[in-house]
């Protein structure tokens, strides 16, 4: 009741544009654009990568069946392109965390039909850590956790090494990059869990592939989720 009137006395606006918010966090204009970057099939069953023909079905693509992942599957909800770009960008770099919770809810159908049994965030090192302020894909994870009714585990996969930002690099210097970077603390937790494992953006992804290597070592399957994809390098 208190919330109904405080949106009455101050309506609520978009995260995007400052328009009068018609869906949870977005204008009505902005929540079109966003749904036009949403990923359809066909795509990649590993990988999650959409094909660039709209035509066929879902097939593993060439790289993931020459290079399989250590995760089972990623899932991208959207193109990192226009307002999801505009969004990501806002959370991460503008400080904007209120942007979390209405991201992570046009996400969460994304996971398909795996069944997993716990989140898990891509994690900062400490020190990019206490630079930002927070963990952009942690708060997305928390989100996920609540809607998705599943415990979340922040704390378990660590980053042991800056390996700075990934943006510019190419995909082979991404994966030397990040290489030997994760750990696992109580790795026994994992043992036969099927792990959600949550970032905001895929580009190559190699950090995805480094923290599932760890994790999968540990007797996890991963399932991998990010917000979006960035389908050109």
């Amino acid at each position: 009741m208190f919330k109904a009137v405080l949106d009455i006395v101050f309506p609520p606006v978009c995260l995007l544009c400052g328009a009068r918010a018609l869906k949870k966090g977005f204008c009505e204009g902005c929540a079109s654009l966003i749904e036009k970057e949403r990923i359809t099939s066909p795509i990649c069953t590993v990988c999650g990568i959409p094909f660039t023909s709209s035509r066929g079905v879902d097939h593993a693509c060439g790289r993931c069946v020459e290079q399989p992942p250590s995760f089972t599957a990623a899932r991208s909800a959207f193109i990192f392109e226009g307002r999801v770009l505009d969004a990501i960008h806002k959370l991460k770099y503008g400080g904007d965390t209120s942007v979390a919770a209405p991201l992570a809810d046009l996400v969460s159908g994304s996971i398909g039909g795996h069944s997993p049994c716990m989140v898990v965030p891509v994690p900062l090192h400490t020190g990019r850590l206490r630079e930002r302020g927070f963990n952009q894909s942690l708060l997305v994870a928390r989100e996920l956790s609540r809607i998705l009714s599943l415990p979340l585990i922040y704390d378990r996969l660590k980053r042991t090494r800056d390996t700075g930002q990934q943006v510019g690099l190419k995909a082979v210097e991404r994966k030397k990059n990040v290489s030997g970077a994760f750990t696992l603390v109580e790795p026994g937790l994992f043992k036969g869990k099927k792990v959600l494992l949550v970032d905001d953006v895929i580009t190559t992804g190699a950090t995805l592939n480094e923290c599932s290597k760890v994790l999968k070592r540990s007797g996890a399957e991963v399932i991998a989720l990010t917000v979006a994809r960035a389908v050109k390098l």
